[in-house]
């Protein structure tokens, strides 16, 4: 992974915090190949529903700011959301890394520009209102993608709705909690 020596220590460092319950957040391998993925997709703007520590916004931001993108994450928890920041500042990333505090529904219409991807990994049972919000933004080529598709079995109808979009392709990758990639057709 290319990116700064104190961005990869506050990586590692949140890595360590992942025993804790209210962590919430993704596996090492699969931080790693959604850095990958958005790397070499040339995403340049990107979403994260479900900030938690800022474990998976760095990844995403270091693959953005190599590709000159930013990320915009969002949080509902100030706690988690002051502590990611704090993150980004640490790792020297708080001008790739757009936090916002608040209700996803209400911050994702807040959002300006056509999405590259849109990273899901916040309340299950919102699920269907965050792609509502962020499906018609994500341009033609964009993905959506879900986390926990593995590990969370109420998200079987979801994965089963995206795989039957007219407008697009959907598979799993089999990695950390498992990640539903939906690429949107072009028009």
């Amino acid at each position: 992974m290319k990116t700064s020596a104190t961005a990869r220590v506050v990586m590692r460092e949140l890595h360590r915090l992942r025993i804790r319950e209210d962590a919430l957040q993704i596996p090492k391998a699969e931080a790693e190949a959604l850095y990958d993925l958005v790397l070499r997709r040339k995403c340049k703007l990107g979403v994260e529903v479900g900030t938690s520590y800022g474990y998976s916004a760095l990844h995403l931001g270091a693959a953005l700011e190599q590709n000159g993108g930013i990320l915009h994450t969002i949080d509902i928890k100030k706690e988690k959301f002051d502590a990611a920041r704090k993150s980004f500042e640490k790792a020297g990333m708080s001008d790739v890394i757009v936090s916002h505090l608040g209700d996803a529904r209400r911050v994702l219409p807040a959002i300006p520009g056509e999405f590259d991807f849109v990273f899901l990994d916040a309340d299950k049972k919102q699920i269907e209102q965050y792609f509502d919000l962020a499906w018609p933004r994500i341009k033609p080529g964009g993905m959506l993608l879900t986390d926990n598709v593995t590990t969370h079995p109420e998200l079987v109808p979801f994965v089963q709705f995206l795989h039957r979009l007219p407008n697009a392709t959907s598979g799993t990758l089999q990695v950390g909690n498992g990640v539903e990639v939906t690429y949107k057709k072009a028009k």
